[in-house]
């Protein structure tokens, strides 16, 4: 199911299974990484942070021994579907910051900015796979550290596209024919996320990433020829 590597759900599942406690690593060879992802389809706030053993593509950790994280003063627990400590909140959440104390004792806190708004276009419904298109979003410019990532799938392994746009002051993405080839012929979903990201200002000596997510109501199209 293809169409789970943008959400990243998939992912997230098969690699919170395989993980360790806290306590049994380096506590300064910890990597974080915290996110706050608000989606419109579901109209829910999630946040999540998520540790590992050396750096982004380490060992997964789940806190133990007295290590824990909070998001203001909300206390999150570790959940197999984030690979990480997460809470989910209804509706929209603004700023907010993570505390994380560590094995030692040792505090780091970090605050995630508001999520931009993001959202397609009305008359956004086809996409014509011989030509490039120009898919314009409904929102602000790109600012620095931000970027859109766009996905377009079907339920057909393979039947896909993603395009990023990340260049400062962009209020489109061009999605060029090379990257619409594997699309089939009729309806499809785009995805679409906006997506702010900064290295984390609290950190062990492997440093981190903290990021806020935006995702619009999906938007269905039809693919042509």
């Amino acid at each position: 199911m293809k169409k789970l590597i943008f959400p990243c759900l998939l992912f997230s599942l098969l690699m919170g299974c395989n993980k360790e406690d806290s306590v049994d690593v380096n506590q300064d060879k910890i990597y974080t990484d915290y996110e706050m992802f608000y989606n419109a389809n579901s109209d829910k706030t999630v946040v999540i942070a998520r540790f590992r053993f050396g750096d982004a593509t380490g060992t997964v950790l789940e806190l133990s021994d007295g290590a824990h994280v909070l998001y203001n003063t909300d206390t999150l627990t570790y959940n197999n579907l984030y690979a990480g400590h997460a809470k989910e909140y209804a509706g929209e959440v603004t700023a907010g910051t993570f505390k994380y104390v560590d094995v030692n004792g040792d505090v780091y806190n970090n605050t995630v900015s508001s999520t931009t708004n993001i959202d397609f276009e009305p008359h956004f419904d086809t996409i014509v796979k011989s030509q490039a298109n120009t898919l314009t979003w409904v929102g602000s410019p790109l600012g620095a550290n931000e970027y859109v990532s766009v996905f377009i799938g079907s339920w057909t392994w393979g039947q896909d596209a993603l395009a990023v746009q990340n260049q400062v002051g962009s209020t489109n993405i061009i999605l060029g024919v090379n990257q619409l080839s594997n699309l089939a012929v009729g309806g499809s979903t785009v995805y679409m996320d906006r997506v702010e990201a900064h290295d984390v200002t609290e950190g062990t000596s492997k440093g981190g990433r903290i990021r806020s997510r935006y995702r619009p109501a999906n938007q269905s199209v039809q693919i042509v020829p």
